[in-house]
């Protein structure tokens, strides 16, 4: 018992002085001993539970917490991260969990939704992708004080297949260019199959980027625009590329186009899509199941086959995690097992 007895000129008061586990000192006075050993015992009683020091939460519905989350989504994340976070929660999550109060959400009812958008023919990384939203959600409302528990974290994930991905031959490369060519996305894809850069980073892209005389693009952040990892990084420029880029400037110059920005559509900086001019050069090369980010893996791959490290693709390439990196890994095993074929005694 943490019970003490003092008296005062205003008359006797009783405290609890008790330090607990973590080393915190709690001390209240209260005017009676009865008050004083109820009190101690309910600190007791709350230390064993887990509960001591707890704060109260604030009742909120599932669909209050969407407004408030993409609030927080428009300020805090990027354009694009934004919208398919809106896209995600109103046309799914949404529907689903409705005015649902965040506290009676249970495993169970997110086992439910997962059910039911495999119903829906919804595909495993689709699902996945909309419970890291709902799992983030949580997390959110756990640091508003609107939940104690996240329990979206208990919920396990689609299991994926993981396929190799899509990159091009040699003979595929030049296929895609030489049909490329005359097309106003030609500079983008020697663009896209020499650096490796994503679609957002090319149509970002300035000429201040680029370094003619080091042979240097550098992919870094603007105002209204970021890096995926909000991180820079410096990519070789090849000759190819350099003479394309050149070349690609001149074009611009000679058109009056006077905007900083490399890849430009009738005098404008690109914001779209260039999936129809894309598909129509993918036809012209007999080339299927082709993506822009298929540049991206092909530059992955070409670099891997030409024997760099999976440390040094992942520079170039801007992973932020070296598993991401590990989907080459293939690759580089092949590799070896050509350079080991070909030593003299191997036969």
């Amino acid at each position: 018992m943490s019970v003490r007895k003092r008296k005062f000129k205003i008359g006797t008061k009783y405290f609890v002085d008790k330090t607990l586990p973590d080393g915190t000192r709690v001390r209240k006075i209260l005017p009676s001993r009865e008050k004083a050993e109820l009190v101690d015992r309910k600190i007791d009683t709350q230390i064993f539970e887990g509960t001591w020091n707890v704060r109260e939460i604030e009742l909120l519905s599932f669909r209050k917490l969407a407004e408030k989350y993409l609030e927080y989504a428009k300020n805090n994340k990027s354009a694009s991260t934004f919208s398919a976070d809106r896209c995600r929660i109103n046309k799914h999550l949404l529907k689903h969990f409705k005015d649902t109060l965040l506290t009676h959400i249970s495993v169970e009812m997110v086992e439910a939704y997962k059910s039911k958008r495999i119903r829906d023919g919804a595909s495993a990384k689709t699902i996945n992708l909309e419970l890291s939203n709902l799992q983030h959600m949580m997390k959110k409302a756990k640091g508003w004080r609107h939940v104690r528990e996240n329990v979206v974290e208990g919920v396990e994930k689609m299991r994926l297949v993981k396929n190799n991905p899509r990159y091009l031959t040699q003979d595929e490369i030049d296929c895609l260019l030489d049909a490329a060519k005359g097309y106003y996305i030609y500079p983008i894809l020697v663009t896209a199959i020499h650096t490796g850069m994503r679609k957002s980073e090319m149509f970002n892209l300035t000429w201040a980027d680029i370094d003619f005389d080091e042979e240097i693009i550098t992919v870094q952040s603007k105002n209204g625009w970021h890096t995926k990892n909000y991180e820079s990084r410096d990519i070789p420029l090849t000759p190819r590329l350099r003479r394309v880029l050149l070349a690609h400037k001149r074009d611009q110059e000679a058109q009056g186009v006077n905007i900083s920005y490399v890849f430009t559509y009738e005098g404008r900086k690109l914001h779209a899509t260039i999936k129809k001019n894309f598909r129509r050069v993918l036809k012209k090369a007999g080339l299927k199941n082709v993506t822009l980010h298929s540049l991206r893996h092909t530059y992955a791959s070409q670099l891997v086959m030409a024997g760099a490290s999976l440390r040094d693709v992942q520079e170039l390439m801007g992973h932020a995690s070296f598993e991401t990196t590990t989907r080459y890994t293939h690759l580089e095993r092949d590799h070896l097992k050509e350079q080991v074929m070909k030593l003299p005694f191997a036969d």
